[in-house]
């Protein structure tokens, strides 16, 4: 009997004390022409993302291109906590960032999740998932975001569910209502969207979307549409989300409990 006791209340506290804050956004490393995307431990999705640019048109041969890379996003306002995604540990966001030096700075950018891993699929980015386009704004555009399934066959068909929400999600936060309005998607057209920034500046936007279909790549053009030279200093991105895998909760190892009280006695009375 002491012995059960004991393990009950075991039980009940790991209950309490597995919940624990952990990170949910891909982290990134690398970078300008390469970078790799982690997705963290503890994670429904597991496993890696490649992120490649290529194609690169300076629109000032005064300043080099930059190229992607990683970006990390703290000081997060309550509308970003609204939503109910988990930060990672800070808080922040996690994102490849896509910046440029000047006007008429473009290339192509490729996501490739082959390296990506579920219960249920393996190679893709499943549909369901949550990304986030970042600080898109002052006329900065993603153009021909298209993408694969796993075959790796274009697909043609909407993939991209959304947005679901347009907020600041830094502090100090503008509020909704004067907030104004998003960026523009447009599409699709075959498959492919036109993702186009607001024409003022503000850090920082997130955009939220998901998919709606299995995506092996996610690829596009990041370009400036207009303005001047902003060396270093501009420049949207993209962030990916993942559930954390479900732990015992408190209730269930109670009933674990149960389980076992309700075992003695019917021992007791054999």
């Amino acid at each position: 009997m002491h012995t059960s006791r004991l393990l009950c209340a075991w039980l009940i506290l790991f209950g309490l004390t597995t919940a624990h804050v952990q990170a949910n956004w891909m982290t990134f490393a690398g970078g300008p022409v390469v970078s790799n995307g982690t997705w963290p431990g503890g994670s429904v999705l597991s496993g890696t993302a490649t992120v490649t640019a290529s194609n690169f048109v300076n629109g000032n041969n005064a300043t080099p291109f930059i190229g992607i890379s990683p970006q990390t996003i703290a000081n997060l306002s309550p509308d970003y906590f609204l939503t109910g995604l988990q930060p990672n540990p800070g808080p922040s966001v996690t994102a490849i960032a896509t910046p440029y030096n000047d006007a008429a700075d473009r290339y192509h950018v490729v996501i490739d999740f082959s390296g990506t891993t579920s219960s249920s699929s393996s190679g893709v980015l499943p549909a369901g998932s949550v990304f986030a386009i970042l600080d898109l704004d002052i006329s900065e555009v993603y153009l021909q975001v298209n993408a694969t399934d796993a075959t790796n066959t274009q697909i043609t068909t909407p993939w991209i569910g959304g947005p679901s929400a347009w907020f600041d999600m830094t502090l100090a936060m503008i509020p909704q209502g004067s907030l104004g309005p998003p960026p523009t998607l447009n599409g699709p057209l075959s498959g492919v969207y036109n993702m186009l920034g607001i024409g003022w500046n503000f850090d920082a936007g997130m955009w939220l979307f998901n998919t709606t279909q299995d995506v092996k790549t996610i690829a596009f053009d990041m370009a400036r549409a207009t303005g001047g030279n902003a060396i270093g200093g501009g420049g949207a991105g993209w962030s990916f989300y993942t559930r954390p895998v479900p732990e015992p909760s408190s209730a269930a190892l109670v009933g674990c409990c149960l389980l076992i009280a309700v075992g003695r006695l019917v021992r007791r009375k054999r």
